[in-house]
């Protein structure tokens, strides 16, 4: 029997420490990555285990650790990403406000 894995996009948030610290602020970055697993429930445990903490040498000569913060979201792709790459949804999530707002579109048209 041959089991087809689901394919998930990860919303990710890392926090980069250096040490010593020369800048007084904190970094963050956020990034989405595809990951396959047999089921939604599947996705956290396969994350922290491939994400382990990094540590490298940075350009002040300062050491840099990062390290996975948390999962803050994970989205079913439902695009077929193996036919075809362009234009194929990897990440959706929907913005719900208390209030009406008016935007400007600035996409050109």
């Amino acid at each position: 029997m041959i089991l087809l894995s689901n394919i998930y996009s990860v919303k990710l948030l890392f926090e980069h420490i250096s040490s010593p610290e020369s800048m007084p602020n904190k970094t963050f970055e956020e990034t989405i990555n595809i990951v396959r697993a047999d089921k939604l429930e599947d996705v956290d445990g396969l994350v922290k285990q491939h994400f382990k903490d990094v540590t490298y040498a940075n350009a002040f000569g300062e050491t840099t650790t990062i390290k996975l913060i948390m999962i803050l979201d994970v989205f079913e792709l439902v695009d077929n990403i193996e036919e075809c790459l362009e234009f194929g949804e990897v990440y959706s999530h929907h913005i719900i406000l208390d209030e009406e707002v008016c935007l400007e579109r600035n996409y050109g048209n």
